[in-house]
């Protein structure tokens, strides 16, 4: 196993866990697709770095991020909000299109329950983008920073930095989850 694969594997059971446990959800089918936008993450950062072994040093990671960020001119430091824009609209859109799709036949209070959620759950997708950038620069936006940032945060599961930036570009998909139930819940959503 690579790391590449530990990457995707450790952001695919986070954020089946997290949304199993914040939202309640046990259908596995959407616990799935919602993992696998989250999976996306760890192939973004597989394909920014090319994971090569020269990748996997850290001036590899460094180079590799900085090209990520450049796409929007930010450099190294926009890097995880870049790499967590797509899953973040997947899981969104996904999470919309299913847990909380409007329904003619239900009544008046589930659909709008659910109209608010999937304002909440983009909401929330766009907040989780902007955290993924601000926890990446909250020591510092030196390289060595970002780095021992990512690679703390990619320590919790017993990764590095390439771990950590996953995590990192996954975190909006529970975020947008988390916010779009407790929105869904609040409005009356489930009776």
């Amino acid at each position: 196993m690579d790391l590449k694969d530990i990457a995707n594997k450790a952001v695919e059971k986070g954020v089946e866990t997290a949304v199993e446990k914040t939202l309640g959800i046990k259908d596995i089918k959407t616990i799935r697709a919602v993992a696998e936008t989250s999976a996306a993450a760890g192939a973004a950062v597989s394909a920014a770095t090319g994971l090569s072994v020269a990748a996997t040093s850290g001036a590899g990671i460094t180079s590799g991020l900085a090209a990520a960020g450049g796409v929007v001119g930010g450099g190294m430091a926009a890097a995880p909000a870049v790499l967590a824009a797509g899953p973040a609209y997947a899981g969104a859109k996904i999470m919309n299109e299913t847990l909380f799709k409007d329904q003619p036949d239900l009544p008046e209070e589930e659909r709008n329950a659910r109209a608010a959620a999937r304002t909440a759950t983009n909401i929330g997708a766009a907040a989780g983008i902007a955290g993924a950038g601000a926890v990446t620069v909250a020591a510092g936006a030196s390289g060595a920073a970002i780095m021992s940032t990512l690679a703390g945060i990619g320590g919790v599961v017993g990764g590095g930095a390439i771990a950590g930036t996953a995590i990192v570009a996954a975190a909006p998909v529970v975020a947008a989850g988390a916010i779009g139930y407790g929105i869904y819940k609040l409005f009356g959503g489930g009776k």
